[in-house]
């Protein structure tokens, strides 16, 4: 298992709510849906990358 570390988060109200909607939606708890949604934007930016 991948090392995982801890932190505090604090986020505007209204875009915890959108977070936690995809969440639900994806059946995903609301830590994992951040997650995956940085992972995919990160490789987004690192794909980007490679093209400049």
């Amino acid at each position: 298992m991948a090392d995982r570390k801890r932190f505090t988060l604090r986020m505007d109200e209204n875009l915890f709510e959108k977070i936690e909607e995809q969440a639900e939606r994806n059946k995903r708890s609301v830590a994992k849906e951040i997650e995956h949604l940085l992972e995919n934007k990160l490789d987004d930016l690192e794909g980007d990358d490679d093209n400049t």
